[in-house]
């Protein structure tokens, strides 16, 4: 499919006037009509429609603009990696979980781009499925997850455990902890359960976040108490900014690693994963 009929199409979808889209392009009128006809024969579809307000897009067409982003963005990344290869050692595409991404993913690619400059990283944030997903599809070569998955093709190991503490704005102890000034963080089915079991008395708190990196800077701003991950809060601690919560139970989670089995650059892959050692062993 020609990329030039592609941009036309998105820029006249945006403009919706021929004269406008020909101006942006510096084409002629005609030569912006011509790539749309173009388009719409080799789709059998009808993607404009003229109206008073200008060219509109028909249900077709507004079907088509989603795939013609796509296919515009992954042309451009096809462009730019083929570009980056000219001066790379290689390239390192890392996906973490968004509750991992801030602190471990981080210092895990700082640690890669210290080791060689020259090799091209990507970093990704998104939920464990996703994750699973993209390394299958081979978007994305390696991902620090929380969920075993069981996924055909990868390889998924335990590489380390998190610690979640509660913590507070304050010095005080579980038994000051209320509905009140408790802010619930859904860590995850097993800790939900955990939790339950554990602390019942907390389950009906008025404040609740399915995000946890929202979780700290709540904390930081607001006060009250919440569990967050030890590697996060520890200089918080040291510093006296947060407190541990005295008698409060701690729970604990594995952090997966995953990758696909028949990895592209084994000798990559093997640098990475010994980078992530490193970057789990520090405090």
């Amino acid at each position: 499919m020609d990329l030039q009929a592609i941009k036309t199409f998105l820029t006249l979808a945006d403009l919706k006037r021929l004269s406008l889209c020909a101006e942006q392009l510096c084409l002629t009128k005609s030569a912006v009509s011509s790539r749309i006809k173009q388009l719409e024969e080799q789709l059998d579809q009808a993607l404009f429609v003229r109206s008073n307000e200008g060219m509109s897009l028909t249900p077709a067409g507004r079907q088509f603009y989603q795939h013609a982003i796509a296919m515009q963005q992954r042309w451009q990344r096809a462009k730019r990696e083929l570009a980056q290869q000219q001066t790379s050692s290689g390239r390192l595409r890392l996906g973490a979980h968004p509750s991992l991404a801030g602190d471990l993913l981080f210092r895990w690619g700082s640690v890669l781009h210290q080791y060689d400059p020259h090799l091209n990283i990507h970093l990704e944030a998104d939920y464990s499925g996703a994750i699973v997903r993209q390394i299958a599809a081979g978007a994305l070569d390696i991902g620090i997850i929380f969920v075993a998955d069981t996924t055909a093709g990868l390889v998924v190991e335990q590489a380390a455990e998190d610690r979640l503490l509660m913590v507070s704005s304050r010095a005080t102890s579980l038994d000051q902890v209320t509905a009140d000034n408790y802010l619930y963080i859904d860590w995850g089915w097993g800790y939900n359960a955990a939790h339950s079991e554990r602390l019942p008395q907390l389950q009906s708190s008025r404040l609740t976040c399915g995000f946890a990196a929202l979780g700290l800077p709540w904390l930081q701003r607001n006060g009250g108490c919440a569990y967050l991950p030890e590697r996060q809060v520890t200089p918080l601690l040291n510093s006296g900014e947060l407190h541990r919560v005295a008698d409060a139970p701690e729970f604990r989670r594995p952090i997966y690693v995953t990758y696909a089995s028949d990895a592209q650059n084994p000798r990559l892959l093997q640098v990475a994963l010994s980078s992530l050692s490193e970057v789990l062993a520090q405090p």
